[in-house]
């Protein structure tokens, strides 16, 4: 099954969805990885991710959050397109440390939030901020708070959920990618009967 058919054979349409892609960086090579992401999973060309088929299984009037990174600050906008979203306004990650760069070392991620048709926004502002607040952990393991954010909206309560590219199951989430146990809490440890005694 190919990653499009993979997507579409999730029971849509979802309100809510958050995406966090494996942006193809031009240099990276899986013979060199160095640095790179192909290090740590598989990534994608700007057109491979384009064409998934986002525009399916989001809903006519939905909101999509979009992790990115600055030197694809600019090139992810054609995939948000090609999705049928708009750009709305945008969050930043600040990292506890610096990672690669050419130019610059970048210390940030980058969140755009998009739009689709008539999806409404709730007043107040449903964020407070602009920066989202989170340690880094694991080579591409984003923060929590973003999904505690929308988790917490009031409006938002009982909408159909999707995360794409996800690293972990979430409650209310649908969670979609190759990757969706990789950062899984481990289940609670059980205490046989025969032995609860003699604790």
């Amino acid at each position: 099954m190919t990653a499009a058919e993979s997507l579409l054979s999730l029971e849509g349409p979802f309100d809510l969805g958050i995406t966090d892609p494996p942006w193809r960086f031009a240099s990276n090579s899986k013979a060199n990885p160095g640095r790179n992401p192909m290090r740590h999973y598989d990534c994608m060309t700007l057109d491979e991710i384009a064409a998934l088929p986002v525009r399916e299984v989001m809903a006519k009037d939905s909101l999509l959050f979009v992790w990115t990174t600055a030197p694809f600050a600019i090139l992810s906008l054609r995939a948000i397109e090609a999705w049928g979203f708009e750009y709305v306004s945008q969050f930043t990650w600040p990292k506890g440390k610096a990672g690669t760069g050419f130019w610059i070392r970048n210390q940030h991620e980058i969140v755009y939030l998009c739009k689709r048709g008539k999806f409404p926004c709730p007043k107040p502002a449903p964020f407070a901020s602009s920066v989202i607040s989170g340690p880094q952990r694991e080579h591409s393991r984003k923060p929590d708070s973003l999904h505690r954010q929308i988790d917490a909206q009031p409006a938002w309560r009982g909408l159909r959920k999707l995360e794409m590219f996800a690293r972990e199951p979430r409650p209310g989430w649908t969670v979609w990618g190759n990757e969706t146990d990789k950062f899984a809490r481990p289940a609670p440890a059980t205490i046989p009967a025969d032995l609860e005694d003699l604790i």
